[in-house]
């Protein structure tokens, strides 16, 4: 990471900044949504 880089919080829905980012953005939107998806099925896992 250089020095210039920025951190982004990344909401679950996406955003037009992260369609803006390009690629690099829809891979790390792709990853978060994945990670709330596993999050979630091991949540409902332990209350079902």
């Amino acid at each position: 990471m250089s020095k210039d880089s920025k951190k982004y919080t990344i909401p679950e829905n996406g955003s037009l900044g992260l369609l803006a980012l390009g690629d690099i953005g829809l891979i790390k939107w792709r990853q978060k949504k994945a990670l709330e998806a596993k999050k979630k099925k091991k949540s409902d896992k332990k209350n079902g």
